[in-house]
C-alpha cells in the first residue's frame, strides 16, 4: 500500500526555491549549450527529486519531527 503525503505540512517555500533553481539552471544550460541539454537537466532533476522524496517522507507525514 502506498503511503500518501500530508500536503498540509509540505515545505512550500523549499519546493518553490527548488523549482526556481531548476528553472534558472536549465535555462542557463539551454542558452549556453543546447536546448535539449537544458530540458534533459530539468527533467533529470525533477525525476531525482521525486525519486529521493522518500528521504523527506517522515518529516512531511509528521511535522513535529
Amino acid at each position: 500500500m502506498i503511503n500518501s503525503v500530508n500536503i498540509n505540512h509540505l515545505p512550500i517555500k523549499d519546493l518553490v526555491v527548488s523549482g526556481l533553481i531548476i528553472l534558472i539552471m536549465s535555462s542557463i544550460i539551454a542558452n549556453i549549450y543546447d536546448p535539449l541539454l537544458g530540458i534533459t537537466y530539468a527533467f533529470g532533476n525533477i525525476f531525482t527529486l521525486t525519486f529521493l522524496s522518500w528521504l523527506y517522507k517522515d518529516t512531511w507525514s509528521d511535522p513535529k519531527k
